[in-house]
């Protein structure tokens, strides 16, 4: 892998942002108002701070539909690139997450990844150029990501997912100013496959909500507030139309001085340490963390409203540098709603991409997501980057209840 030159690390930072923040400081749409859902008023949840609630939307299942294929496998890379991993997929498989946790200084990705019958999920070569996400000649789009990385397949009709023989190789670079190298870390991989009879119509998320004290929201006062349980309930009530519901919640306190989000990229970038927090958390769920700012890194400007840490997040990880969704809470003018931008984050962490993207980048355009159901410019989509929209469309729904974070009523394949 050659040396990043200024222009393509500019490029690539441009797009790793856009494709993670649900929308800038200058939202061109406003959010439309917050619906109430299901009915959780103050006193609804007794539990204490920091402790887990009772399921909110649904009865919680066990998620025993997620088997391991790779287990924390150490895995060497030299020159940017690890040797073939192999595994074999078994029938029933609706999904299958790849996950590496590696250093904060570096971003990985995936050389390549393919199938049986040598179908190519992700094609050898694609990052030629140093580019950080597969729009175009891949089966199956992938974001690279500082620090772990997380793909899911399949994420759209061209992606075939078959039982049988798969490879893939591991990616890596280290990132030095407006440079970089070939990594040759150490890091960690992890694959998982969901097995169902059929494809999931209905599953629950669990949370771990995270309060830095922004909004005046704790860990003890949210679980009593009625704008916190009516955000709660918008966010539940989008995810309904795809069959999706919140289950349990667990409430936490952590450090004030994550409030503002000064960096979010680099090894030291508060988002990074704030994410990591998540290791000592005792439910394995999606980590949704509240803070008043979030402000992006040059040679971008401005304030952010929402981060994921992937497209999607690593899988069932806690603890990685990337093991959760942060939502700032502090008033802009003309933003979305703060249930939509939780939503869209959300989202984005279970494996959706921008609908739509509202630039345009050399050689890049148009930025659509790989989905055949989701119209082009559509601000009524809540995966369109503005964020202001609420509507998911069938694959949408597909993506998103194949994610191994989604537990499902009746769990034997």
């Amino acid at each position: 892998m050659s040396g990043l030159n200024k222009s393509a690390y500019v490029l690539a930072l441009t797009l790793l942002i856009v494709t993670l923040a649900a929308c800038s400081d200058d939202p061109t749409a406003t959010g439309p108002g917050e619906d109430a859902g299901w009915d959780i008023g103050p006193g609804a949840d007794t539990t204490e701070a920091d402790g887990a609630s009772e399921p909110i939307a649904a009865e919680h299942p066990d998620n025993d539909s997620v088997v391991i294929l790779v287990d924390q496998r150490e895995v060497q890379l030299t020159n940017g690139a690890s040797e073939a991993i192999e595994f074999e997929v078994p029938a029933n498989a609706v999904s299958v997450s790849i996950a590496v946790d590696g250093l904060r200084s570096e971003s990985y990705g995936l050389k390549f990844w393919t199938g049986p019958d040598d179908f190519a999920f992700v094609p050898e070569g694609w990052d030629a150029n140093g580019g950080q996400i597969c729009f175009r000649n891949c089966n199956n789009r992938i974001a690279g990501s500082e620090g772990a990385f997380a793909a899911i397949a399949p994420n759209n009709p061209d992606s075939i997912l078959e039982a049988g023989a798969h490879r893939f190789a591991v990616s890596g670079m280290r990132i030095q100013g407006f440079s970089g190298t070939p990594s040759n870390a150490l890091v960690k991989v992890t694959v998982l496959a969901k097995l169902r009879a059929a494809l999931p119509e209905s599953g629950v998320l669990d949370l771990n909500i995270h309060f830095t004290g922004s909004n005046g929201w704790t860990a003890a006062s949210a679980q009593s507030n009625p704008d916190f349980a009516a955000l709660l309930a918008s966010v539940d009530t989008i995810y309904q139309t795809v069959g999706l519901r919140l289950g349990r919640v667990t409430y936490r306190d952590i450090d004030e001085d994550f409030q503002v989000l000064e960096s979010i990229t680099g090894e030291g970038s508060d988002l990074m340490a704030m994410f990591s927090l998540s290791e000592s958390n005792a439910m394995n769920a999606v980590n949704l963390f509240f803070v008043e700012e979030i402000n992006s890194p040059p040679p971008l400007a401005g304030k952010i409203l929402g981060i994921a840490g992937g497209v999607p997040g690593p899988p069932l990880l806690q603890g990685t540098a990337r093991s959760g969704v942060a939502v700032g809470t502090s008033p802009q003018e003309g933003a979305p709603a703060i249930a939509n931008i939780v939503a869209h984050e959300i989202g984005h962490f279970l494996g959706l991409f921008h609908t739509t993207e509202h630039f345009s980048i050399p050689n890049y355009s148009p930025a659509h997501d790989p989905l055949p159901d989701t119209p082009n410019a559509d601000t009524s989509y809540l995966m369109h980057a503005g964020g202001a929209g609420t509507t998911l469309s069938p694959w949408q729904g597909r993506v998103m209840l194949s994610n191994p974070w989604v537990s499902h009523t009746e769990n034997t394949p």
